[in-house]
């Protein structure tokens, strides 16, 4: 058997994580109580130990990212806007034709306006398949040259 990668198992049940899952589990009220006092405790000591100056150079630089990070999501937000409304634009009457040499399946073209599929209502008089409103006569079954067996 080969040797195992490190980083191989990307998933969530590794080795360590179970163990510390299981550690957490098995403690008792007091022990998570305690656990918490003391973590408030350390972080009242680092904070004490941090000057003026440092905290808020942190804080300057944790809102610039923050910052930073609105910019790309609003960015991008607007870019995909501009991509559907520009394929929105893009689809006149006009622009269908011949629409299914240039298919992108990407683009939602049934979500478009002017596309109106309907409903299978119509029935071929020859092999009695269901058919849309505008589908050619004959399309299923060539007219009845075309016959299938029955399942």
């Amino acid at each position: 058997m080969p040797k195992r990668r490190k980083g191989a198992n990307l998933s969530r049940r590794t080795t360590n994580s179970t163990v510390m899952r299981d550690i957490r589990a098995r403690r008792s009220g007091e022990q998570i109580q305690q656990n918490n006092t003391d973590v408030r405790a350390s972080m009242a000591q680092l904070r004490e130990s941090l000057s003026e100056e440092a905290r808020d150079e942190r804080n300057q630089q944790r809102q610039l990212e923050r910052r930073e990070t609105r910019r790309f999501i609003v960015n991008r937000r607007r870019g995909i806007d501009q991509q559907r409304q520009q394929l929105l634009r893009a689809f006149t009457s006009d622009s269908f034709l011949r629409l299914a040499f240039q298919y992108e399946p990407d683009v939602e073209y049934y979500a478009h306006s002017k596309v109106v599929i309907g409903s299978l209502d119509k029935e071929c008089p020859h092999c009695h398949a269901l058919k849309f409103k505008n589908e050619p006569v004959g399309m299923c079954c060539s007219s009845g040259k075309v016959q299938l067996t029955e399942i």
